[in-house]
């Protein structure tokens, strides 16, 4: 999903024509804002980063993504 998103936002001279969080939904920032905190308080638990590596890598099976771009996938549709 993510190349298809860089082939429409990014233009020619490499500049992106929007950031992705500009086109959240109001329930997609909410989303987002949780998913970070959560990323956050995890980061304050782990002593280093292969801790944090560790961690995370169970959460990987666990996405939000598919709520947070409602309108992009919209438009690729």
């Amino acid at each position: 999903m993510k190349a298809e998103l860089d082939k429409l936002n990014i233009t020619d001279e490499g500049k992106r024509r929007a950031r992705f969080h500009q086109w959240l939904t109001g329930e997609g920032r909410t989303i987002l804002t949780r998913q970070i905190g959560k990323v956050e308080g995890i980061m304050e638990m782990c002593d280093d980063i292969e801790y944090f590596k560790r961690v995370t890598s169970r959460q990987k099976a666990i996405t939000v993504a598919p709520y947070l771009f409602d309108e992009i996938n919209r438009i690729i549709d």
